[in-house]
């Protein structure tokens, strides 16, 4: 007899035992896997999760009827896992070429370092010399009283002045800030040569801060150096004697001696001839701006020097001795005269004056770096310029 055919019963029995063994299945597993969740550190929301949507509070809900034919379990609470919070770690500072040292801390160190090192700035240099604008009125007097200097340190400063009063609106000027002359170095110049030159000490040359110079070598063709105190060299000339009068012989009676007579006042003409003689004694004297003699002269300072040692009240500058003599025509010139001349060496205006001596000839101290000589009015530069002549009173 063969096999029976399965009943439905029986149907029902299989199908109710693997509906059992499934409940076991699932339960197992929400017990497990909570556990082998924190084992291995899977991050989860909710633990109780399971796959297919299915969860232990629904699978207990389906079976509440079959208390009995299954395992009675609680379902599990859900289990939140809360993700902490990640920490920066503080940055490692960098390493520098110094073990063990930051290099912030290097780099701080290096700048205390170079700000200890640094040169302490020097004080600006005095300055040599300001340059300064003529303006109408101005002389060399009043710019001297005004900067607090003579008026020798501005006509010295300045070798184009042939004189204190060849000054022309317009014209710049170095004056000095101090007492000195203003220097531009020629080739050949030694520091040495131009301190015995103006008559000071090579030191107070070099200590002058203006003159920016950290020894006496060094120097260059052009410079500009201020010579503190200096003063023009007055170069020892041979000068021509002058011829004395002589004194009137008178007889002595005897035995008494009979007093020597009064000497007769000088006549104008005498006066004419004693100022041919003083000027031409002066001859080859150095040009010095501002001098008077009676070893330098400039061109008012050699008629200044001649008549005041005939006794006369002569002004000083050329302008003044201009309206000091009484006007004459150029065909009228005595020896003894003065011989005027307009806009010489750039300057404007009555400029230059000299002594005639006769026949054309007038004694002058000519110009800067020139000497006392005597000229012709014929010449052609000279006759260009002649402005007018007068007569000493």
């Amino acid at each position: 007899m063969g096999p029976e055919p399965p009943t439905a019963a029986g149907s029902a029995r299989k199908c109710g035992s693997c509906l059992h063994l499934l409940v076991l299945a699932l339960a197992s597993l929400s017990i497990l896997y909570p556990a082998l969740t924190a084992r291995f550190h899977f991050n989860t929301e909710i633990a109780s999760s399971s796959p297919s949507g299915l969860s232990v509070s629904g699978v207990a809900a389906a079976l509440a009827g079959q208390e009995d034919q299954v395992l009675h379990f609680s379902p599990l609470p859900p289990t939140t896992v809360q993700s902490q919070p990640t920490e920066t770690p503080a940055p490692l500072p960098r390493q520098s070429p110094v073990q063990g040292m930051p290099a912030e801390s290097i780099m701080a160190a290096a700048s205390v370092t170079s700000a200890r090192t640094q040169p302490t700035p020097l004080a600006p240099p005095a300055s040599v010399y300001i340059v300064y604008t003529v303006q109408d009125g101005d002389t060399v007097d009043g710019l001297a009283a005004r900067y607090g200097i003579s008026a020798s340190s501005i006509l010295w400063s300045n070798l184009e002045l042939e004189s204190a009063d060849s000054l022309v609106p317009g014209q710049y000027l170095r004056v000095p800030t101090s007492d000195g002359i203003i220097y531009d170095i020629k080739l050949g110049d030694t520091l040495s040569d131009i301190a015995d030159r103006f008559g000071v000490d090579v030191p107070a040359i070099i200590s002058f801060s203006g003159n920016n110079l950290k020894s006496a070598d060094s120097i260059a063709e052009n410079q500009t150096i201020f010579i503190p105190n200096g003063s023009m060299p007055v170069p020892a000339v041979t000068l021509t004697p002058v011829p004395q009068p002589e004194s009137p012989s008178t007889p002595v009676p005897a035995p008494l001696p009979t007093p020597l007579p009064t000497p007769p006042a000088v006549s104008p003409s005498g006066i004419a001839a004693r100022a041919v003689e003083l000027a031409r004694s002066r001859i080859g004297a150095p040009y010095v701006p501002g001098a008077a003699g009676p070893d330098g002269f400039d061109c008012s300072g050699l008629v200044f020097w001649v008549y005041s040692q005939l006794g006369l009240q002569v002004p000083r500058s050329t302008q003044q001795q201009l309206a000091w003599v009484a006007p004459v025509e150029m065909s009228q010139l005595q020896p003894g005269d003065l011989v005027f001349f307009a806009n010489t060496s750039g300057s404007s205006g009555i400029s230059h004056v000299g002594i005639y001596v006769g026949g054309e000839g007038v004694v002058m101290a000519v110009n800067n770096g020139d000497i006392v000589r005597e000229v012709s009015l014929a010449e052609p530069y000279w006759s260009a310029h002649f402005a007018g002549a007068g007569r000493p009173p």
